[in-house]
């Protein structure tokens, strides 16, 4: 199955807290439905994006943490 990406978001080494800020802020301007791809290279990218999934009920369709950098794919909430 592929993954259509609507909107990319490259979060370079910004960690924890601005990594989150920089999703929400680019999340703002979406439908619900859209998804979309963050790339990032921070250690802990790989358990902030999940847990800010769980909390925001926004779906992670697809997280590749071995990748540098790691992806993530977040499909907004409806």
């Amino acid at each position: 199955m592929t993954i259509s990406i609507d909107s990319q978001l490259d979060a370079g080494e910004a960690g924890c807290g601005e990594l989150i800020m920089l999703i929400f802020k680019q999340m703002q301007h979406m439908p619900p439905g859209e998804t979309l791809l963050v790339t990032a290279n921070d250690l802990a990218a790989e358990t902030d994006i999940p847990a800010w999934c769980r909390m925001t009920g926004n779906e992670l369709v697809e997280s590749d943490s071995g990748s540098r950098p790691k992806r993530f794919v977040i499909r907004k909430k409806s």
